[in-house]
């Protein structure tokens, strides 16, 4: 058991604040989303909040998040079994969360793996996404 300042996470968290872009799969076909600011990246996936109740994708929602070169390059580097497309990553939406009480929400993504997919589902996801961001 843990006690409550005890650590329960498996991965070290990078703090990592930037504006994301991502693509929510909804439906047949993926949707932009904006005003989002990532808050950590782990090799397990990444926190990032909105203050945009639109913004906030359904819980386990599969989403492609686009990371700047030097943060697609570290992921490559601690997990190299990421499905990673272009200048993002694909993860699915595991936490829904109160920000900052009254003004932001966080958005928990685990980032998919290659081991835990076939590789038509994986090029299920790339066809998806298409060549537009």
């Amino acid at each position: 058991m843990f006690s409550d300042n005890e650590e329960k996470r498996e991965f070290l968290r990078i703090d990592h604040e930037t504006p994301l872009n991502f693509k929510l799969l909804a439906g047949e076909r993926f949707m932009s989303k904006a005003d989002i600011i990532s808050q950590n990246i782990s090799a397990c996936g990444l926190l990032f909040r909105t203050v945009k109740e639109s913004s906030i994708p359904a819980l386990s929602s599969i989403v492609w998040v686009e990371l700047d070169t030097k943060m697609v390059n570290i992921c490559e580097e601690i997990e190299n079994e990421l499905v990673i497309h272009k200048n993002g990553v694909f993860g699915r939406v595991v936490r829904i969360a109160e920000g900052i009480p009254g003004e932001s929400y966080d958005i928990g993504i685990c980032f998919l793996r290659r081991n835990e997919m076939s590789e038509d589902q994986i090029q299920s996801l790339i066809s998806d996404l298409g060549d537009k961001k």
